[in-house]
């Protein structure tokens, strides 16, 4: 037991020492800079985007894609949004003196491009999903989670999600887990040891009410990644970028500190489960 606590803490310091590399370099900073050149829209034009071009995944206007040294297809459809007009409207204050304040007084229609109908530079991405064999690990998670009375299923999922942990409205416990099956099979492996993360660590009231997102999004990903870095599948090119994604870059490493021990508790829980009952495949 000694044993395997070291070595759960080996990984967590190798998470740690990963995050830390990547939030200093050059590409993290390259990559925060690129994104800041989205545009944050409203949930109106995220709706209006989604029913002209479901699959969107990044859109600008076309000045914004020449600036990031891409350009738009010829012959494209543009996809249309709202955006304000605003105009400056002076107003008494409480002391009788004139402010002049911004306000909006009406809409106009602009159009903007998804990164799909543009071609040129890449853009930075620093998240790799992750390729290659799972040496039948999902097999032992997906046993685990069932033992643990959370069933896992593989079926599609409706938007960008790999997987997700399905709550009881009620109770606020797990109830089932679902993994894209179209991911490659090393990735579904993370993806499904990220979910058994929050179905050990959150319940839907603590998600909802007591444990930002951000939060909650870190522990899981870090029990995926100490859960397989134990049984030797490396997926550092993924969780690495994953947990400071959710953090933005701001107090990434010490948010993980404070959730250290949950994690490797957590992580533990389920290596102790699978060595126990998969001990001769493992041994062979």
């Amino acid at each position: 037991m000694v044993q395997k606590t070291n070595k759960t803490a080996l990984a967590f310091e190798q998470l740690e020492q990963g995050l830390a590399e990547l939030l200093e370099s050059g590409d993290w900073q390259r990559y925060l800079k690129t994104q800041s050149q989205f545009h944050n829209y409203s949930f109106n034009n995220v709706m209006l985007i989604l029913s002209q071009f479901p699959e969107a995944s990044r859109v600008a206007g076309y000045q914004r894609w020449q600036e990031l040294g891409r350009q738009v297809k010829k012959g494209t459809k543009s996809i249309k949004i709202l955006a304000p007009l605003k105009r400056k409207i002076e107003k008494e204050n409480e002391k009788g003196e004139l402010e002049a304040k911004t306000g909006i007084f009406g809409f106009r229609t602009v159009n903007v491009f998804d990164i799909s109908q543009t071609e040129g530079d890449e853009l930075p991405e620093i998240v790799s999903p992750l390729t290659g064999d799972d040496q039948g690990f999902i097999d032992r998670l997906t046993a685990f989670s069932h033992h643990n009375q959370v069933p896992v299923f593989f079926k599609g999922l409706l938007g960008r999600a790999n997987g997700c942990c399905r709550y009881d409205g009620q109770t606020g416990d797990p109830i089932e887990i679902v993994v894209d099956p179209l991911l490659p099979k090393q990735h579904q492996t993370k993806t499904l040891a990220h979910e058994i993360g929050h179905s050990i660590l959150h319940s839907r009231t603590q998600y909802d009410n007591h444990i930002p997102r951000s939060q909650a999004e870190l522990e899981a990903e870090s029990v995926a990644f100490i859960v397989l870095n134990y049984f030797g599948i490396d997926s550092s090119d993924y969780s690495f970028a994953y947990v400071a994604s959710w953090q933005q870059g701001e107090d990434a490493l010490e948010n993980l500190r404070q959730s250290g021990m949950s994690i490797q508790k957590a992580a533990n829980q389920i290596i102790d489960w699978i060595e126990t009952n998969f001990q001769a495949q493992l041994a062979a």
